[in-house]
């Protein structure tokens, strides 16, 4: 169609037309989802993240804990203070006053009171692997809302203690 063709009011007008307007709202309107999908799985990831190392805390934090157990037993008793403290089964760490213990237990709950809210349960296995030597293991698990226990996530840490002040050919 000729310019000279169209009416008076259509020439010379300056501006978009209405399906220029509407692919150009359509590919910012893509680009704005592309966005917020990203942003969104960015945020997901991250705190899964916090999560896994809140997890990854809480077991170290379990082996130190029964290390600090068997420094202090040591230091009390040297004959049997390392025997006496670490044997072998399942606990949950206690405090009393300023001291931990190893109480016989299954699963130590821990809520935690910051964002992501999640509640972790944590549990400390011992097993005499040699005459004075002890494998501690520190498991934690998370990823069920009701019980702690039954979650699908897990991290455990483990470690050997030996008692060096009676065998020193280990």
């Amino acid at each position: 169609m000729k310019l000279s063709t169209l009416p008076k009011r259509f020439r010379n007008q300056e501006g978009f037309t209405f399906v220029e307007t509407l692919i150009t709202f359509s590919i910012v309107g893509i680009f704005l989802a592309l966005t917020w999908a990203t942003v969104n799985f960015l945020l997901v990831k991250t705190n899964e993240q916090i999560v896994r190392t809140r997890g990854h805390f809480l077991a170290v934090e379990g082996i130190e804990i029964v290390k600090q157990i068997r420094q202090t037993a040591v230091n009390r008793d040297r004959e049997l203070g390392f025997l006496s403290a670490i044997k072998d089964g399942s606990y949950v760490l206690t405090k009393e006053g300023d001291e931990f213990k190893l109480t016989e237990d299954s699963n130590q709950q821990i809520e935690v009171a910051e964002e992501p809210y999640t509640i972790y349960c944590r549990t400390i296995k011992i097993e005499e692997t040699g005459k004075s030597v002890r494998q501690v293991l520190a498991e934690v698990r998370w990823g069920d809302a009701t019980d702690c226990s039954k979650g699908e996530e897990m991290i455990s840490y483990s470690t050997y203690l030996a008692d060096l002040t009676h065998d020193s050919q280990l």
